[in-house]
């Protein structure tokens, strides 16, 4: 009887919610959070900054304001303090964190997060001139959202079956830093935390046709929920997808085995510029969004159980265990030059340009070691007295990485490698005419080395190709192949 009167109360206040989606009083409240947050006395709300200050205590006033509580096991407060070092300076942070308490007497001890990250990018001076990144839809948008968000759960508690924890966080802009400290300083066990939502940039709705749920399937039965729910408001939805966004502060909480949901309009917006101010952001659409949320979460909380999927559990086993990802592949590209060295002699080919494209397969084997097998198309050669030496080859590097430990929620990695590679020469030429593979080799063997430093899945490094076999068939003739290359890579 109590499952079917909360039904027909989600059913009357969201059919309410439908015909009321132009709702003027809250469209004004989300205008007026936004404008106090990406206005220009708010120095863009940059690490440090007092304008960073004013806006922590603008979100802790509104938490209070809207009902939200505070943690006993935070002293009861809502300010949770980190420290992080940026180059040679210590800065101090601010999660702002509290909870609405749900009303079931057992899935109250149960949590879904709603999070947003509070800075910005802050401001820069060049040539006596200040300019101030407001951040308006990243992410004072998504900070609006949670705090109206808050204040419709604290008027209609009814609706609330698992308890909410409300957070801004701080530093997501360096580096998830502020959602890292929650996960490993939560107020609560985090094994009762079933689901986070990131509400990051969502102020561009009708300009990016719909809304994103990143993360949505890492929740067994997440998307057909939210698909259901979405035509109660009118609301287009686009990315559902299981792979959990790694660019903002749903990557901690997923790395824990937690399903996290990316709320996200879109980038097409005025991403991290000067031009990114209240007035260009579509409240409409956020009321929109701010409806859908209500329903979805309130459906949510009432869930006899909210699971991860196979392939959530998997990813947190293995970043759990420190392999991350059992396997990952990606695209390379190397531009750099290669001569032959004649090892007889006391001189060698001069350099000519040398690149090639491919992709590659990684398998970590333990924390600190990865296999990555590659396969490229190659374009070598040197230039030898009487001209240009050329060949179309294909390349097959088989590495050993040794690195950094892929831990959890730490995006960064440096490794050097080693290993052999096979090259199959199909077509060239030198001086101009055909090779002749009677007289040149089409097989080659020989070793890699290099280094490389991989950010979110962006790879830098640079790589030493040496042939060990002759570029001859005559093994008599002692002239090998030998290749340098930086390298630039995206992991998928």
């Amino acid at each position: 009887m109590k499952k079917i009167v909360l039904l027909l109360a989600i059913a009357f206040l969201f059919s309410h919610q439908l015909i009321c989606a132009n709702d003027p009083e809250l469209q004004q409240k989300m205008r007026q959070h936004v404008s106090i947050l990406a206005s220009d006395s708010l120095q863009g709300r940059g690490l440090g900054t007092r304008g960073a200050e004013i806006a922590r205590d603008y979100i802790v006033a509104m938490f209070e304001e809207v009902g939200v509580k505070p943690f006993e096991q935070m002293n009861g407060e809502f300010l949770q303090h980190f420290r992080f070092r940026q180059n040679l300076a210590w800065i101090d942070g601010w999660n702002i964190v509290g909870y609405i308490e749900g009303s079931d007497p057992l899935l109250r001890n149960e949590y879904i997060v709603l999070g947003a990250h509070w800075d910005h990018l802050g401001y820069k001076k060049q040539d006596g001139q200040k300019t101030i990144y407001p951040g308006a839809d990243d992410n004072a948008s998504g900070v609006a959202a949670i705090i109206e968000l808050a204040r419709y759960f604290s008027e209609h508690p009814q609706l609330l079956q698992r308890s909410l924890i409300i957070v801004a966080f701080d530093a997501e802009e360096s580096g998830l830093i502020g959602s890292k400290h929650f996960v490993s300083n939560s107020p609560v066990p985090l094994n009762s935390i079933k689901l986070m939502f990131s509400l990051d940039m969502v102020g561009m709705y009708e300009a990016n046709k719909g809304l994103h749920l990143k993360g949505m399937a890492s929740m067994k039965n997440g998307v057909e929920l939210a698909e259901s729910v979405a035509p109660n408001h009118t609301l287009r939805l686009r990315d559902t997808g299981s792979k959990i966004e790694r660019r903002t502060d749903t990557a901690p909480f997923g790395d824990s085995g937690i399903p996290s949901v990316h709320v996200f309009t879109g980038s097409k917006s005025p991403y991290h510029k000067p031009e990114d101010q209240y007035h260009l952001l579509d409240y409409e659409g956020m009321v929109k969004i701010h409806n859908y949320m209500s329903e979805l979460v309130s459906r949510l909380s009432a869930q006899p159980d909210i699971l991860p999927s196979p392939s959530l559990i998997a990813h947190a086993t293995a970043m759990a265990t420190g392999t991350g990802n059992r396997i990952s592949s990606g695209v390379l590209l190397n531009a750099g030059s290669g001569f032959h060295r004649y090892d007889d002699e006391f001189y060698r080919a001069n350099s000519v340009f040398a690149g090639s494209v491919g992709l590659y397969l990684q398998i970590p084997l333990s924390r600190f070691f990865t296999l990555q097998q590659e396969l490229h198309y190659d374009f070598n050669g040197s230039r030898m007295e009487g001209g240009v030496f050329r060949r179309h080859s294909v390349v097959m590097p088989l590495n050993i990485q040794l690195g950094t430990p892929r831990t959890v929620s730490i995006p960064v990695r440096f490794y050097s490698f080693a290993g052999p590679y096979f090259r199959y020469n199909f077509a060239g030429s030198a001086a101009g005419s055909t090779l002749d593979f009677e007289i040149y080799s089409e097989q080659e063997w020989g070793y890699s080395l290099g280094f490389a430093l991989e950010l979110f899945g962006f790879t830098m490094g640079y790589t030493q190709r040496r042939a060990l076999t002759g570029l001859f068939e005559d093994s008599q003739v002692n002239v090998f192949d030998s290749n340098g290359y930086f390298s630039l890579g995206y992991r998928f």
